[in-house]
C-alpha cells in the first residue's frame, strides 16, 4: 500500500512538470535497478527519487533509465542514468525551450544521449545520425564518423 501511495505521488505531478509520460507510468520489473551492480557508484543514486526510476531502452549493450531528481531546486527536472558506462546527469526544468531542443544531454565517453519531451521534434539530431531508441531518447556512438 505504501508503494502505491508513493507511485500516486509521483504520477500526480511528473507529467505536468517533466513533459515525459513514461515517468507517470506504473513501475514494472524492468524499472528495478540493482544499485550495487554496475559501474555507477551506489551514492550516485542518492540524488534520484527511487520511486521515479523508469527503464527507457537498451541499445548496443547500454541500458538507459530516466528518473526525477530528489533535489527540490530541480523540481520538474529529470535525470538520465546510463548504467553500463556508469554515467549520470540531472538537470532542472527547461520550460520554454524550443521544441527541437533536448531537455538533457549526456556525453558518457563511448557515446552520447539526448532526452526529449513527449512530442518534441527530434529530427535535428536524427538528421545528424543519432539513433532514436525511444520516443524520448536518441543516442549516438562516439566511434568514427561515417
Amino acid at each position: 500500500m505504501l508503494g502505491l501511495g508513493a507511485l500516486l505521488m509521483v504520477t500526480g505531478c511528473s507529467e505536468s512538470e517533466t513533459g515525459i509520460a513514461l515517468l507517470d507510468e506504473p513501475a514494472t520489473d524492468a524499472d528495478s535497478i540493482d544499485v550495487g551492480a554496475g559501474p555507477l557508484e551506489p551514492d550516485a543514486w542518492e540524488g534520484i527519487d527511487p520511486q521515479s526510476v523508469r527503464f527507457v531502452a537498451e541499445h548496443d549493450g547500454v541500458t538507459y533509465y530516466l528518473a526525477e531528481p530528489r533535489d527540490p531546486e530541480l523540481d520538474g527536472g529529470l535525470c538520465l542514468a546510463v548504467v553500463e558506462p556508469g554515467a549520470l546527469a540531472c538537470g532542472g526544468p527547461s520550460q520554454g525551450a524550443p521544441a527541437d531542443a533536448a531537455v538533457l544531454m549526456l556525453d558518457y565517453g563511448t557515446g552520447a544521449a539526448a532526452v526529449f519531451r513527449d512530442g518534441d521534434d527530434t529530427s535535428v539530431l536524427a538528421d545528424q545520425g543519432w539513433t532514436q531508441v525511444h520516443p524520448n531518447l536518441l543516442v549516438q556512438d562516439s566511434g568514427p564518423a561515417a
